[in-house]
């Protein structure tokens, strides 16, 4: 089902929005950073439990540090060629505003997404 192209007022404000969790995304990096740091292998200044659920809770900032720079990317990619934006990359028809607005850094409309997850 072909989606109506953003107008030009819906393209401005998903951008905007864009810009502000490309801040708030960059702020979350430097939080995430901060936990990940090297867990002390001293069983006398932490139990071995403890130890453990560090190292657990260090390689979990990890993954999600590596989930929020792809979003940072793709943020980055969208702002620098917007005249791309909201257009499908796998069949190139609009995405549309109620995706967008849920998922606005979504690369494939509807179709080719459920398309793509049922492979």
């Amino acid at each position: 089902m072909k989606q109506a192209e953003l107008t030009t007022p819906q393209k401005k404000q998903l951008l905007s929005q864009l810009e502000a969790q490309l801040t708030e995304l960059e702020q979350q990096v430097i939080a995430i950073h901060s936990r990940g740091a090297p867990v002390q292998l001293d069983q006398q200044a932490v139990g071995r439990v403890s130890r453990i659920d560090a190292i657990q809770q260090q390689q979990m900032a990890k993954a999600n540090e590596i989930q929020v720079s792809h979003q940072i990317l793709r943020i980055k990619q969208i702002l620098l060629d917007p005249d791309e934006y909201g257009f499908c990359h796998e069949c190139g028809e609009s995405i549309g505003i109620g995706r967008l607005t849920i998922h606005p850094i979504a690369e494939l409309c509807i179709q080719c997404q459920g398309e793509l997850e049922h492979l």
